[in-house]
């Protein structure tokens, strides 16, 4: 890809229908920036497979239950489902802040760097609030980025000038997206109670953050290059 690398996409993505406020014009998928979705050969767009296996290896979390001695096999496929959507979204969320942190320091917009101020504010936040549930579901979060949050936060972290900050806006209406369908599909269909209050709490905050990143995309996106896919 031409001065764009793959962007972040989530590990596990639960099936379920996506809040789309994008106009044709602005679309990011028109730069392809490969996010995987389910049905893709349950693949994300570093190449890496979104399995169980992913969180597990990649990033020390476990469905083990220290306080029952259970072991992921011998936990309800609903348990799983719930707590991998905490470790989706603890590695989502580490991701927004250090992204942010990135934007306030590396921004040249001033709307960019506001915005990576708002993400660290929200995001250490809500993390705060998923390490607390975390620790009384006797679930262990991910301590380091998963691969694909990695990669991204790495390519970010080499750009400079104005093609970070269109890179950043890029990013944040991309991840956002995703972190809407990860959300609400957890607040729809999620079997923990507590878990679920965690996710449709946090449902209205991702989508305004949606909302505030589209006009400052369109602002410093409007002349960037068409990319070229992979």
């Amino acid at each position: 890809m031409k001065n764009i690398m793959p962007f972040f996409a989530a590990a596990i993505i639960l099936t379920g229908a996506a809040c789309n406020t994008y106009t044709a014009s602005t679309d990011p998928a028109t730069y392809a920036t490969g996010y995987g979705f389910p049905g893709e050969n349950d693949k994300v767009g570093t190449g890496n497979t979104g399995s169980m296996g992913v969180a597990e290896v990649n990033n020390n979390a476990t469905f083990d239950n220290p306080a029952t001695g259970a072991k992921s096999d011998s936990m309800t496929a609903n348990q799983n489902l719930d707590h991998l959507f905490m470790m989706n979204a603890a590695s989502s969320g580490m991701m927004e802040v250090a992204a942010g942190k990135l934007a306030v320091t590396k921004g040249k917009n001033a709307g960019v760097k506001k915005y990576g101020q708002m993400m660290v504010t929200d995001h250490t936040k809500s993390n705060t609030e998923l390490q607390a549930l975390a620790k009384a579901k006797g679930v262990t979060l991910p301590t380091t980025l998963m691969p694909v949050h990695q990669q991204h936060l790495d390519m970010l972290s080499k750009l400079a000038d104005l093609e970070f900050d269109k890179t950043y806006m890029q990013h944040m209406v991309e991840a956002h997206e995703m972190d809407i369908k990860l959300f609400d599909q957890e607040a729809k269909t999620g079997k923990d109670a507590e878990i679920k209050a965690f996710a449709a709490k946090n449902l209205p905050i991702l989508q305004a953050h949606r909302k505030a990143a589209q006009p400052i995309f369109e602002e410093v996106g409007r002349d960037r290059p068409q990319a070229i896919s992979r």
